[in-house]
Parts: C-alpha cells; sequence; structure tokens
C-alpha cells in the first residue's frame, strides 16, 4: 500500500515543470543553428522536406488546379470557334472581293485592247453586254442589251477585242439579235493577209471553227495564215480579223481547197460586244444606216435583187409590137421581116396571095392592102 500510495502520489510529467523541456529544445536550437551555420544543414533539412512535401501540395491541389484547366479548356475552345467562324468570314469576303477586283482587271483590259483594235475608220463605238446565247449546230445566236433605242441598226458589225463576232440581225426596243459568223447562214468576205488570196468563210455550226471552202486547190495558203475581212460585200469593212487558217486539205481529185479557219474571236465566251459605226466619208466604210433601212427587208442568206423592177421593165419594151395596118410591108425584103415561122427551106408565096393564106402559126397578123406591083422585067 504504501508502494501504491507512494506511486499514486508521483507526479506526471505534464505537471513536472517545464523548465526541463525548454532546456532541451533550447540546447537543439543552438545545436541545429551551429550546423546549419557551419555546414548548411538547414538547406539540406529544407529540401528534404520540399521534396517530401511537393506530392503532398500536388494531390491537395489537384482539384482545384483540374477545375481550373476544365474552365479554361472550354472558354479556349468557344473563343477559338468564334475566331475561327470570324477568320473564315473574313476570308470569304476578301475572296469575293479579290474576284470581284480580278473580273473588273479583265475586264478592263479586254475593253483596253478592244478599244486597241478597232479599224482607224471607226467613228463610234457602243458597248453592249451578252444577256442570252443560242450556241447549236443550227443556230449561232447571241442577245445583247442595246436595241433600237441606242441607235443600232440591221447588219451593223459588232467585235470583241480579239476579232470579228457577227452581225445584227434583228433589232428590237431595247435589244438585238446578232448572228455569229459560225452560223450556218453566215457567209463573210475574206482575204489571206500573206498570199493575198480572197474568197468566203461561213459558217459550220461550230464556234470554234469555220470553213472556206471556194478556194481553187492552186491557192498558195498556208496553215498559220492570218484571215481577215476583204471589204467585199458592203457589209464588213476591211482589215478586220477574222481567225487563222488551221488546215488545209488538198484533194487531186478535187478542183476546189478544204480551208479551215478557227476564229479569233471568243464567240461562246464574250461578255461584251462592241457595236461599231463608220465614218462615211471613208471609201472603205460600208454603206450607210439610212441606205440599209431603205432596203427592202430580206433574210440575210438571201442578197437583195435591186433590180428585179428594171428587168421587168426591159422584158416589157423588148416584146414586139403588131405592126399598124396601114404601114405597107417591104417590097423585097417583107418576107425577112416578119417572124420567122415557117421553115428556112420553104419557098416565099407569091405576090397575089391573100392575106389569109399566111401561116396560121404566125404571131403578127398579115396587112389587109393590096400586094405592090410587080418590079420591070418580073412576069406578071
Amino acid at each position: 500500500m504504501a508502494f501504491a500510495g507512494g506511486g499514486m502520489n508521483t507526479p506526471s510529467a505534464r505537471e513536472s515543470a517545464p523548465g526541463g523541456r525548454f532546456f532541451f529544445f533550447a540546447l537543439l536550437s543552438l545545436v541545429l543553428m551551429y550546423f546549419d551555420q557551419k555546414d548548411g544543414w538547414g538547406d539540406r533539412i529544407r529540401y528534404a522536406l520540399q521534396a517530401v512535401a511537393y506530392p503532398i501540395q500536388v494531390t491537395v491541389g489537384s482539384p482545384r488546379m483540374l477545375w481550373n484547366a476544365t474552365a479554361e479548356l472550354f472558354e479556349t475552345r468557344g473563343s477559338l470557334r468564334a475566331e475561327n467562324e470570324a477568320l473564315q468570314n473574313q476570308v470569304r469576303e476578301l475572296t469575293l472581293r479579290t474576284q470581284t477586283f480580278e473580273a473588273m482587271e479583265r475586264e478592263n483590259a479586254q475593253l483596253r485592247a478592244l478599244a486597241d483594235s478597232l479599224p482607224p475608220l471607226v467613228q463610234k463605238s457602243l458597248l453592249a453586254d451578252v444577256v442570252n446565247a443560242e450556241l447549236t449546230h443550227r443556230r449561232q445566236r447571241l442577245v445583247i442589251n442595246k436595241g433600237d433605242a441606242a441607235g443600232l441598226y440591221r447588219s451593223q458589225v459588232l467585235v470583241d477585242a480579239t476579232g470579228l463576232v457577227g452581225q445584227l440581225v434583228r433589232v428590237g426596243p431595247w435589244n438585238a439579235e446578232v448572228m455569229l459568223i459560225s452560223d450556218v447562214e453566215a457567209a463573210v468576205p475574206v482575204q489571206i493577209v500573206r498570199s493575198g488570196e480572197r474568197s468566203i468563210v461561213v459558217g459550220t455550226g461550230d464556234s470554234r471553227e469555220l470553213k472556206m471552202d471556194y478556194l481553187p486547190a492552186t491557192a498558195d495558203v498556208k496553215t498559220g495564215d492570218m484571215v481577215v475581212t476583204s471589204g467585199l460585200g458592203g457589209v464588213f469593212p476591211a482589215g478586220i480579223p477574222v481567225g487563222k487558217v488551221i488546215e488545209n486539205i488538198r484533194d487531186p481529185d478535187d478542183l476546189l481547197a478544204h480551208v479551215r479557219v478557227a476564229p479569233l474571236a471568243q464567240l461562246d465566251r464574250s461578255r461584251q460586244l462592241s457595236a461599231l459605226w463608220f465614218d462615211p466619208a471613208n471609201p472603205g466604210a460600208p454603206p450607210s444606216p439610212q441606205i440599209l433601212e431603205a432596203l427592202p427587208p430580206a433574210s440575210v442568206a438571201d442578197p437583195v435583187t435591186r433590180n428585179q423592177e428594171p428587168r421587168k421593165a426591159r422584158t416589157a419594151t423588148t416584146t414586139p409590137a403588131p405592126a399598124p395596118a396601114s404601114t405597107p410591108p417591104a417590097r423585097a425584103a417583107a418576107p425577112a421581116t416578119r417572124p420567122a415561122t415557117r421553115p428556112a427551106t420553104q419557098p416565099v408565096a407569091p405576090r397575089a396571095e391573100s392575106p389569109a393564106a399566111a401561116s396560121p402559126g404566125s404571131a403578127e397578123p398579115a396587112p389587109a392592102v393590096a400586094a405592090p406591083a410587080a418590079p420591070s422585067g418580073e412576069p406578071q
């Protein structure tokens, strides 16, 4: 009991005086400070503690970092998508603007080339846009947005920046129809620049090919020869480029050469054409619109025959009129002056023959007068 009582009366470590613990930690601090100052143990201990604490810090901060990364990912994705759409719209606008500028530049170049390619006898030109096209094997026609209100007239010449396109065949108030030189009804008088050979180029129904079939087989034609209008015919002035020879077929059994010509004008791709007015004072200019409008309407394929009525008049004046009854026939030459209705071997009728005995096939009635007296020396 005494032992138990003495043990129970012994004071605990917490109840003991704090002086011992204080002295121990103070001494430990002094020792650590000494070795830290002398050998740098503090840095080593801190380095080791950081290495041990880093995984703990990462584990503790991972949820927050994951949340921030996820939010930033969605925000960045949305912003990138919006920025991508804005950039795509900008690219489309810039592409459209660039295409517009390129088209305007090409059009400007074509207009400059068109103005430079006009012959010197052109007095005025008018630009027209192509609004419709009919390019078949039977018809090669274009419709332009200019007509009678702009001063256009039938058979007017149209060109583009590279060569001859065709002529107007119908003119309305605000539009007009153009027959291309490749139409099967078109015919253009042309001349080969190198050799001076003249011929006619006709359409084939194909906008990429013409033919020249009215040249003799011995004509001086070579592949690559330039073909221009000759100025004949009164429609196309001389010197307008038409095409180039691409093939010359010579058949020994044929009298004519078969020449294929490629048109210089872009017949199936031209968007703008130029209608030409020529200086009337120039000798090479075609007839004025007033003269053409005064002509009777006729198909382009059929030429206008101006001398049909004079032919009728000449025919009427050359018809022999019947001789008057009072005119006596010639004495010796009377049978010869009448229409030759009898055979040449038939003898001449006697003088006393009555007029009724004349040949019924005679076109001139016999005169109803007495037969003249026979000349002297002739038996009665």
